[in-house]
């Protein structure tokens, strides 16, 4: 960090010296620029008397007085003087080829650019000298006056007056050479200032930069073993995590094989509750059909018998046969209870979804579920809270048959003890971006709390005084779940009501 701050300072310091080199150098260009201006002004001076002595033109007079005037800063300053600017106006009519600045006398704009005091006095010398070459040069202006051309021009090249020149030129080259010898002395300094910067910078950049591939290899070779470290130590939790692998593995094989043996444990605890319900839903139609049945083989044998003995009447052969007709309903309703509770059980085994699929609107359906129920129970006060529109596309069928038995339990089952005064059941439905939701909701007596759990297992029902085998809820259950890939739940509290919620993905 040190060698980087080094490295900015030199360089700063070097490229300050340099400006200050350059500024330098414009000082000295500007300063040898206006020595080289009073020279030639006093040049300039002395081509316009001796125009004027020749020609007696007024316009070069003219042009004397407007020199001294602008190099002594009572008269506008032409920009640029120090290029060519009178010899654009000696022709007729000439024009000046710059503008004119502010008045600013000629020592005043050296002793802005910096000059010494030594060097000023140099100049102050050649300017004094230049204004003592005028008084000759005004003696010439006389003579010139009074047509004395000749006399004038003699003045103007006479031996004192070049000896008046010879005195300004020699105090301008004495500040010229000592401007070039500071310049040069300044210059060599300044320029060895810079090397040296340079070279400290440039050392410091060098030191810098072998401390940075120090501290690259360093940190290399600490990366390299941090690496080595590492690799280490993923190799080492690599293999911990196999052998934590193959005992998970094996933990899962024994979790699937306990899984098995829970499901086949189950399945069977779920047909020990399923075969006595089962057995005593069928058996009891099969026993009402076979004695039936029985019945009609001895009403059948006895009409034969008396037929043959031609001993039966028409009135008894007519009674005979109604009994023989009332023992053939009594099969016929029995084979169709036991049909029923294998379709209940189809659907439930889910092999029962058939039906036309279509949208059914839930308001006539619902309402045509409660109608027969209404009649029944005119007691009960029904409130249906369904959109009109609300639609449901999926077989009709299965909707009934899920709807129903929710509906009929309310009915059935939560007035039954007859303690509820005012008894009511209510019907909503509402969808949403999720899908359906529909609760039938009742302020019953609730379900008793030893089934609770078990109000959508087959075959439970709250006593055998009531109606119903104890399927709805559960075809309710699987047609909810298997072919909607939905949700129903109940909520109940005792002497409180019971809410079923069936929930209806979109």
């Amino acid at each position: 960090m040190l060698l980087f701050f080094l490295s900015v300072v030199f360089t700063f310091l070097a490229f300050v010296n340099k400006e200050a080199q350059e500024q330098e150098i414009g000082k000295n260009f500007n300063l040898v620029r206006l020595s080289q201006e009073l020279r030639l002004s006093s040049d300039q001076l002395t081509m316009m008397a001796r125009a004027y002595a020749a020609t007696g033109n007024p316009k070069f007079k003219q042009f004397f007085d407007e020199i001294l005037t602008i190099r002594n800063g009572t008269s506008p300053r032409p920009k640029h003087l120090h290029r060519v600017y009178w010899d654009m106006l000696l022709v007729k009519e000439g024009q000046a080829p710059f503008e004119k600045e502010a008045p600013k006398a000629l020592l005043t704009l050296l002793l802005e650019n910096g000059v010494s005091t030594d060097e000023l006095t140099m100049l102050r010398n050649a300017e004094d000298k230049s204004e003592a070459l005028v008084s000759l040069e005004r003696e010439a202006f006389e003579l010139v006056a009074t047509g004395k051309n000749q006399q004038a021009l003699k003045i103007l090249y006479s031996e004192a007056y070049l000896q008046s020149k010879v005195h300004i030129m020699t105090h301008i080259n004495a500040f010229l050479e000592r401007r070039e010898q500071d310049f040069s002395s300044l210059l060599a300094s300044s320029n060895k200032k810079v090397k040296s910067y340079y070279g400290a910078a440039f050392v410091c950049f060098i030191l810098l930069l072998l401390s940075l591939i120090t501290l690259y290899n360093s940190r290399s070779a600490i990366r390299k073993s941090i690496i080595d470290y590492l690799n280490t130590e993923v190799k080492s939790q690599t293999e911990e995590l196999i052998e934590k692998n193959k005992a998970l593995n094996h933990a899962i094989s024994e979790l699937s094989e306990t899984q098995k043996r829970l499901i086949n444990a189950e399945k069977s605890a779920t047909l020990v509750r399923l075969i006595p319900g089962l057995a005593h839903e069928i058996n009891t139609p099969i026993g009402v059909a076979m004695t039936a049945s029985s019945n009609q083989l001895l009403l059948v044998e006895g009409v034969r018998q008396r037929v043959n003995k031609n001993e039966i009447a028409k009135s008894a052969l007519l009674h005979s046969i109604e009994n023989i007709e009332s023992c053939a309903k009594l099969v016929v309703n029995s084979t169709e209870r036991i049909t029923g509770i294998i379709d209940k059980l189809k659907i439930i085994t889910n092999t029962g979804f058939e039906g036309e699929v279509k949208p059914v609107y839930l308001q006539p359906l619902i309402a045509h579920c409660v109608s027969e129920l209404a009649n029944q129970h005119p007691h009960i006060d029904i409130t249906l809270d369904i959109p009109e529109a609300l639609a449901i596309t999926a077989p009709e069928r299965l909707l009934q048959q899920v709807f129903q038995p929710v509906i009929e339990n309310a009915f059935y089952h939560a007035f039954a003890d007859n303690s509820v005064r005012s008894p009511c059941v209510i019907i909503s439905a509402q969808a949403s971006k999720l899908g359906y939701t529909i609760k039938v909701t009742d302020n019953g007596g609730g379900i008793p709390h030893e089934i609770k759990d078990k109000v959508f297992d087959p075959f439970v029902v709250g006593n055998r005084t009531q109606k119903g085998l104890g399927l709805g809820l559960s075809v309710a259950l699987a047609i909810v779940t298997q072919y909607f890939n939905g949700v129903i739940e109940c909520e109940t509290e005792s002497n409180s009501g019971t809410c079923i919620i069936i929930k209806l993905p979109s």
